[in-house]
């Protein structure tokens, strides 16, 4: 058992710290980078974020967060020793990366073709392709293809885009094309240190890059670049909404070694810390900041600076490490103004928003006096700080933080001005509860004004969806649990209705007003061993008593879809009923002889239906995108999205395009091939 510091010896260290660091950079008047003054919040605490007045104060806040992120060489936790960063932190329980109004994904695919699913109407997210309804805008590792899709007969590649480097993901805006990529090199890095001594989590290297690219594609034989930006640091998510895009990422310096580990003595802390000090005096401010790289039509280099200047930093009221997360906005109405930017010295694992805000989330551990193997004891927390995007230039709106982590961006949702977060607590097994808080924004921050608690102990959240007043949760062990909430009351949010079923739900997309469409794992009821695949509908018209309407089964255990982990590949086009996934199938060719026997791999493709409240699901057809190598543990990462034009399917690559009649799926599948 180790007693961690307490609040006092904070106090102290940080005074001793300032004291140290003004004599060194000949510094006379800072409010520095401690906890003087500032203890731990408490979870659940709303805050305020402030700014800095001077790039010396910047600077001796980001060395002196590096400096003290040192932590005793073992640290007994959760039944084991393993090694935390300064903050305890641990990686969220899902891969990271949204609310408002209600029936969002299917409001937004309207007209003569679907649009990529997204969370909240009117918040464009980007993918891996984008279409107009006439050109398909297709990503590939180096390069941006354009294909004419309609006619289907007369699919062609009419121009192909090079990239410096690999390519993110992509948005059309109107007729401009927006790409987000990798630079040459700009993977950057890890580093021995820096995942143990800042806030951010493990994953994230240094010395990474992300380029914008903006590209005319009114004439899409012949695209122009409009401009190119190339900002430090790694790409967690983006938004564009009404004209603007918006870009947040993480960024970690590259700093000279720092000690990590003190010996557990207070005395050996304080010299630990006064040492990486010294070594941090070399190091100037522009040393510590992302910066940005513009170029010109012809690829030269027209400006570099700054990402974002000392004015427009904030930092939390509980300082959360080194590591920078930054919001630059482009105006895509106005390409001669240059972007905006803020940062925040803090971390973002989850990035929601809605059409005025950006929350961004991040999972730590709550302040604890002491841990031990008892399991219970470990409390994460997720602080969320929210931003204001609704103006001319964002501004914080300060932070708060409830306990817990979340799953996704699914998770968070925004409706008149109340932020819902669902969370679980607990590391596994009997330990796992649920939790739905209400936050409030207010002068001081976010401020939690009601919520519910230890929903479902012993399970966990598979997925989370909030429509309006209405909430939805599932969580699983060995059955699904559908919760329905009442949130019209955010200062008394109140569960409503339950149904249980075998499996579960990854997936929850709103279908009209009174009904649910969701994706997930069929399951065994005894053992909780997931099954295949399985569609459902579930009609909410009485809110307290859900309805399990429709269920359509894909595949053996082993059958997967990326649809199940990314709502991107979920492609609802709602105006004409129809549904569009990926799906890698296997199936079992003799008797199953063990509800954990998988089957064997027997296609990859699209799957297609017709999906309506009154008949449930009807199978149209599918599109083979792969071979079928009869192996149980068949893996392939090329993605895949299904797009709907007219009356035609496609099946979308970055290696082909493979179309097909909705109505005859089957008869003469037409494909052309992209490299």
């Amino acid at each position: 058992m180790v007693n961690l510091i307490d609040r006092s010896v904070k106090f102290f260290i940080g005074f001793i710290l300032i004291a140290d660091f003004m004599l060194l950079t000949g510094c006379d008047n800072s409010s520095g980078g401690t906890e003087v003054g500032n203890p731990p919040q408490q979870v659940g605490e709303p805050s305020q974020m402030t700014t800095f007045g001077s790039d010396a104060e910047l600077e001796i806040y980001l060395k002196d967060q590096y400096a003290r992120s040192v932590q005793p060489e073992n640290i007994y936790y959760g039944g084991g020793l393993m090694t935390l960063d300064v903050q305890g932190n641990v990686p969220p329980m899902e891969s990271v990366i949204d609310g408002g109004n209600a029936f969002s994904s299917t409001d937004s695919n309207t007209g003569s073709f679907s649009h990529t699913n997204v969370q909240v109407s009117g918040v464009d997210e980007s993918d891996k392709v984008k279409t107009d309804g006439e050109y398909l805008y297709v990503m590939g590792d180096s390069r941006v293809t354009i294909v004419r899709a309609d006619p289907p007969d007369e699919m062609a590649v009419v121009s192909i885009i090079d990239i410096n480097g690999t390519v993110d993901s992509l948005y059309l805006h109107k007729q401009i094309l927006i790409i987000l990529y990798v630079p040459e090199g700009g993977n950057g890095i890890s580093s021995d240190n820096v995942w143990s001594m800042t806030g951010m989590s493990y994953w994230i290297n240094i010395n990474t890059s992300t380029g914008v690219m903006m590209v005319d594609v009114q004439n899409p034989s012949k695209p122009v670049t409009i401009q190119n930006v190339v900002a430090e640091g790694s790409l967690i998510s983006s938004r564009i909404i009404n004209d603007k895009l918006h870009v947040i990422q993480q960024f970690l310096p590259e700093l000279p070694p720092l000690k990590v580990y003190y010996d557990g003595t207070e005395e050996n802390q304080l010299e630990t810390i006064h040492a990486n000090m010294e070594t941090l005096s070399v190091m100037t401010l522009d040393n510590l900041l992302p910066s940005y790289t513009a170029f010109d039509v012809s690829g030269d280099i027209a400006q570099r600076g700054r990402t974002i200047l000392s004015q427009n930093f904030y930092r939390p009221y509980e300082p959360g490490g080194g590591s920078i997360v930054s919001l630059v906005s482009f105006n895509l109405g106005n390409f001669s103004q240059p972007f905006q930017s803020i940062g925040i010295v803090a971390d973002a694992h989850v990035v929601y928003a809605s059409m005025v805000s950006m929350y961004l989330a991040a999972t730590h551990t709550a302040y604890m006096d002491q841990v031990d193997d008892d399991y219970n004891s470990v409390n994460l927390k997720t602080v969320i700080h929210k931003v204001d995007i609704s103006g001319e230039k964002a501004f914080s709106r300060g932070s708060g933080s409830v306990k817990g982590q979340v799953l996704n961006q699914f998770s968070l949702d925004e409706y008149d001005n109340i932020l819902r977060i669902a969370t679980t607590t607990g590391i596994g097994g009997n330990t796992w509860k649920n939790h739905v808080f209400c936050l409030k924004s207010g002068e001081v921050g976010l401020e939690t004004i009601g919520g519910i608690e230890d929903i479902a102990p012993g399970e966990k959240i598979y997925s989370a969806r909030f429509l309006g007043t209405r909430g939805f949760l599932v969580t699983f062990r060995l059955v699904d649990p559908l919760f329905t909430f009442d949130l019209s009351d955010p200062t008394a949010p109140k569960v409503v209705g339950e149904l249980k079923i075998p499996g579960y739900s990854d997936y929850i997309h709103p279908l009209g007003e009174n009904h649910l469409l969701t994706i997930g794992k069929d399951a065994d009821e005894q053992s909780g061993a997931y099954q295949g695949m399985q569609l459902s509908i579930f009609d909410i018209t009485d809110f307290s008593k859900p309805v399990l309407l429709h269920n359509e089964l894909i595949g053996d255990r082993g059958t997967e879809s990326e649809a199940l982990h990314n709502h991107k590949a979920f492609t609802f086009w709602a105006e004409n009923d129809l549904l569009a996934i990926p799906v890698s199938l296997l199936e079992h060719q003799t008797h199953q002889y063990s509800v954990w026997e998988s089957g064997m791999h027997t296609f990859t493709g699209l799957y297609i239906y017709k999906v309506k409240v009154a008949n449930g699901f009807e199978f149209l057809g599918r599109i083979s995108t792969g071979p079928a190598t009869s192996n149980t543990y068949y893996y392939s990462n090329e993605w895949s999205r299904g797009i709907f034009i007219d009356d035609s399917v496609y099946a979308v690559q970055s290696s082909s395009v493979k179309s097909a009649d909705i109505m005859d799926i089957s008869n003469d599948i037409r494909v052309i091939y992209l490299q």
